[in-house]
């Protein structure tokens, strides 16, 4: 069968659907009884899915045409079957068709979101869910659900509040959490992800030191240590106490950590998190004996004195703040002079100018240096079109390294998370991590395999050769998809499909700008046609200039 044909069993397959559907919303039963509530749910999923269904077609997905159409079929007879067993009073039986048809309507769903060739998947390992995995098999387990769902990164939290996931030695005390272990967790890690081409990128704390409202490991030993505010406390809003960034033991002590996890263990990065003072608007710190004297050595000032008003306090807040950017740049130089080939990356506050005013983060400033190799905004709302769009925009147009939205599936439901990562695939389509895995169900797993990644990417730093030709392939799939629907000439399509095969040559100098490219050529395409190829050559240009 060829490809003309399929799209036109599908169109057929699709009005037919949507038509048993505009009669479904309508169904008016002779006697009314209770089931007919569950009548109304399947309803709702099949409109639903119809609405998909009209945006997919709009959009003009590659899709796997024959499964969704076999699919559609099936739903189409399961709702009939579902009206006939009302009428026949079988109210059991409706519930059981409500409940197939719900499922299988957002199974559909999923099928219709298309999959990115190129990007960046990762997602946090908390050290509780780590720690439940309580062995190889256990990690097996989860590695083996994470590759189903075409996962190519993991964070796994290896050193939090003095306490590591990796056996005693003389930098680290093991979590007790993972004494019933066998070997090394990490190692363990480390071994079964490679199998599965997996990357593992170890999770580092910084300066945040305990989250318990009083002192951890390394502040009960350690008690000079404090950072503090104003005050003289040393706990912040957040029930945290923090490290201070102005003592060399201080950062000698961290990074002595992070270089024994390079020299022995074989990772492809550090995330580090915390990397940050407490947020300001809660109450200001820095107020420890150790950053106050450096500012007086410097300045000349006593910084109890300054008040929050004056031009002097933002002297301080420099001040401070390049004392977290000067431990980013020695973090960096060290670990790089130990493996050149190691990504080096930040959990940051999201919003370059916020990061700076909340928490004294100067995180584009660490990308610009070339300290971090990425950063991974803390994008945590439940506000899909405002704050998580606001965000990751404004920081993308001012940005020539790469960032990783992170995506807060504490805060979402399994529907809202597939629509946060199809959002972020929108405006970020080289990639996200998800926050984290105590919080993702085996139902957020299979929706996110069956949809948004159904087929396997590629790192866009790993192979840039690869990541280009990738979307080259899918922007010629989706020409020919345009063109089967008689929406683009003969003539647009060799001209766009030249421009193409330039662009995605990696030595290629070409700027890709595909809106002067068809005024130039004197391209006329239709506006949804238009925004489609665009999205689709602005993905491509991410790829060119990020990596």
């Amino acid at each position: 069968m060829n490809k003309k044909m399929k799209f036109i069993i599908l169109a057929v397959a699709a009005v037919v659907f949507v038509y048993s559907l505009s009669s479904a919303a309508y169904f008016e039963p002779e006697e009314y009884r209770k089931s007919l509530l569950e009548i109304r749910d399947a309803e709702r999923a099949l409109n639903n899915l119809d609405k998909d269904l009209e945006t997919a077609e709009s959009d003009y997905r590659i899709i796997d045409n024959e499964a969704v159409e076999s699919n559609l079929k099936e739903l189409d007879n399961l709702y009939q079957e579902l009206i006939l067993a009302y009428q026949q009073r079988k109210d059991r039986r409706v519930r059981e068709l409500e409940y197939t048809i719900t499922n299988k309507s957002n199974d559909i769903r999923m099928k219709i979101i298309e999959s990115k060739p190129a990007q960046l998947r990762a997602f946090w390992l908390d050290n509780g869910t780590f720690a439940k995995l309580n062995g190889r098999a256990g990690v097996q387990k989860l590695l083996d659900t994470a590759q189903k769902a075409n996962f190519n990164l993991i964070f796994p939290e290896t050193f939090y509040k003095g306490k590591a996931v990796i056996p005693d030695n003389e930098l680290f005390n093991q979590d007790s959490q993972f004494s019933s272990w066998e070997g090394d967790p990490l190692q363990i890690l480390i071994e079964e992800a490679k199998q599965r081409k997996i990357e593992v990128h170890p999770w580092v704390w910084v300066f945040n030191e305990n989250t318990s409202g009083s002192p951890g490991r390394i502040l009960t030993e350690n008690p000079e240590w404090a950072n503090k505010d104003k005050k003289g406390n040393i706990v912040s809003y957040h029930n945290s106490t923090w490290l201070s960034p102005a003592r060399e033991d201080v950062k000698d002590f961290l990074q002595q950590r992070y270089l024994y996890l390079v020299k022995n263990y074989d990772i492809q990065g550090i995330n580090l998190d915390y990397i940050r003072f407490p947020e300001e608007y809660r109450g200001s710190f820095g107020y420890d004996e150790s950053t106050v004297e450096g500012f007086k050595k410097k300045y000349g000032m006593d910084p109890f004195k300054i008040k929050s008003s004056s031009s002097d306090f933002s002297l301080w807040n420099e001040y401070r703040e390049s004392l977290v950017t000067e431990m980013v740049k020695e973090i960096s130089e060290k670990l790089k002079n130990i493996d050149s080939e190691l990504l080096i990356s930040a959990d940051v506050i999201p919003g370059r100018d916020e990061a700076r005013y909340r928490a004294l983060q100067n995180w584009s400033l660490w990308l610009e240096k070339d300290y971090l190799d990425f950063v991974v905004p803390m994008t945590y709302t439940e506000n899909l079109f405002s704050e998580l769009s606001r965000w990751i925009r404004e920081d993308r147009k001012v940005l020539t390294d790469p960032l990783y939205p992170g995506i807060s599936v504490f805060k979402l439901t399994s529907d809202q998370l597939i629509e946060q990562v199809k959002e972020v695939n929108k405006i970020n389509p080289n990639g996200s991590s998800l926050f984290a895995a105590a919080h993702l169900t085996a139902n957020d797993y299979h929706s996110l395999a069956q949809g948004v990644y159904s087929k396997q990417a590629v790192l866009p730093y790993n192979n840039k050769a690869a990541s280009l030709k990738g979307i080259q392939k899918l922007i010629l799939k989706r020409l020919n998809l345009i063109k089967e629907k008689d929406q683009i000439d003969n003539f647009s399509v060799i001209k766009i499909r030249g421009y193409l095969n330039k662009l995605a040559q990696v030595d290629s100098e070409i700027e890709v700008d595909f809106n002067r490219f068809i005024i130039e050529n004197e391209i006329n395409l239709l506006d949804n046609v238009k925004r489609v190829l665009k999205a689709d050559f602005d993905y491509l240009s991410d790829v060119k200039k990020l990596y």
